[in-house]
């Protein structure tokens, strides 16, 4: 231990002294030394590892307590794994277990190295992570120096899986007077061609305001994912109950553009108001009003139609929108302007609950793209569905304030339990079924207690449960 601390020292020493010289020679400059800096990490880091792991392997080989179990099978097995500093080959032992007639490489099984593993466990956390920013490719090459494919970062995204919208713990209950929900979908392009619309729900309880036309939005929290709507609304319900406390909450508004799939919240969401999206209405508005300044005769009805809105006269509305529609001459203009009415009308409700009690501004548009579009549909590529819902999971992670890195770290210590207490398992298992071989089914017959009928139906069950 102590030459391989020696040998850092000196190559260290080295550095700076070579750095040194040829700058002031005029050799070097910053982006050099920063360059020559993290290859030296990088050898430093990898010969640590490797120092660490030789010596945990002679310490496995002298242990009295494997050689009591263990038998060296093989003394020295070649094993590579990627990491951050690059590739490590390493040599370890692998033993035969004398008790139980197996093997098992007892280095890889204390570092929590799994079976056919090539990519070290930490560095592909860092790819996960880097992957909801970036492409698969520049995932793995912002990550280590070793090539990695764009189909293993694919399959490290399939192994994490898809990341449950509860998974983060909520700490306690807040006292609020107001929750705000609000909803949109992004349309991601598919590899078949197709779209798929992405589901995003995010839910806050007030606004601050940072700056001149900038708000943060307070206790945000993100849902997302490839799931039957009532069902991705019943996540939101559950995070309410546990995050809120409800007996405190006066209003509830979900908030989106009139889709179906949003108003159903309100099913769900008990005590929850409906309220159109501003933006969307507006672009309805438009639809309506926009021409008409430009015909033969103008006619500028935009400020009324906005004030009986706002009013929530629903009769006046509708009557200088059939006006507009009347005074119109394109035909096709006509259609998109009943479109537009009926848009208006089937949303009177939401309407109504935008202009009730304050104006409420919803940014559902600002929100699918930072947290779904810039990953998901800004750039030209093609998803498939689970890797879609994969990647909008993870982005949602992340902005609710998870580590991916940590999340895929606990995910692999949850899998390594669960695969030993499988293995414990099929122990009782075995050893129930050894108990059961030496019992002979012709003493179940026997027992006074059975019928002749109900002996023969257990005599076969025990035979069928010796196999």
């Amino acid at each position: 231990m102590n030459n391989i601390i020696q040998l850092i020292a000196k190559k260290v020493k080295r550095e700076i002294e070579e750095s040194v010289i040829k700058v002031l020679e005029g050799d070097l400059n910053l982006d050099n030394i920063v360059d020559s800096v993290g290859e030296m990490v990088n050898d430093i880091g990898a010969k640590t590892i490797l120092a660490i792991i030789d010596e945990l392997n002679d310490i496995i080989k002298k242990s009295p307590e494997r050689s009591g179990k263990y038998h060296i099978h093989k003394s020295k097995v070649n094993r590579t794994l990627i990491t951050r500093f690059g590739e490590l080959a390493f040599e370890r032992a692998y033993y035969k277990n004398i008790k139980e007639n197996n093997y098992v490489y007892i280095l890889d099984e204390l570092l929590g190295i799994e079976k056919y593993e090539r990519i070290e466990g930490n560095l592909k956390g860092d790819i996960l992570d880097k992957a909801t920013n970036v492409s698969y490719e520049k995932a793995a090459e912002l990550s280590t120096s070793v090539p990695i494919t764009r189909e293993t970062v694919k399959r490290i995204i399939r192994e994490n899986g898809a990341i449950d919208n509860l998974e983060l713990e909520i700490k306690e209950k807040k006292k609020v007077n107001t929750i705000y929900i609000e909803a949109d979908e992004d349309h991601v392009s598919l590899q078949n061609g197709k779209n798929k619309e992405m589901k995003l729900i995010y839910v806050y309880d007030d606004k601050t305001e940072v700056s001149k036309g900038r708000t943060r939005l307070e206790n945000i929290r993100y849902f997302t994912g490839e799931m039957h709507p009532e069902d991705l609304w019943t996540e939101v319900a559950t995070y309410i109950y546990e995050a809120y406390d409800l007996d405190s909450v006066e209003n509830i508004y979900i908030a989106g553009d009139g889709a179906r799939w949003i108003k159903t919240g309100t099913e769900i969401i008990k005590g929850s108001k409906y309220v159109l999206d501003h933006y969307h209405l507006s672009k309805y508005v438009k639809i309506l009003t926009a021409h008409l300044g430009s015909l033969d005769n103008p006619i500028y009805i935009d400020e009324p139609l906005w004030n009986y809105m706002k009013a929530g006269n629903k009769k006046s509305t509708m009557e200088i929108i059939n006006f507009a529609i009347d005074e119109t001459p394109m035909k096709s203009k006509k259609e998109s302007m009943q479109r537009a009415k009926r848009y208006i009308s089937n949303n009177w409700e939401g309407i109504k609950n935008l202009f009730g009690e304050e104006k409420y501004r919803c940014s559902a548009e600002g929100h699918i793209s930072h947290i779904l579009s810039d990953r998901l549909s800004s750039r030209p590529m093609g998803w498939s569905v689970i890797g879609a819902d994969e990647m909008a999971r993870m982005r949602v992670y992340k902005a609710n304030g998870g580590s991916i890195k940590e999340y895929y770290r606990k995910l692999r210590t949850d899998r390594k339990k669960e695969e030993k207490i499988l293995e414990l398992d099929k122990k009782v298992i075995n050893g129930v079924k050894r108990t059961y071989s030496n019992i002979d089914p012709d003493i179940m017959t026997d027992m006074p207690y059975i019928s002749r009928t109900e002996g023969r139906w257990l005599k076969n069950m025990l035979k069928a449960s010796c196999f």
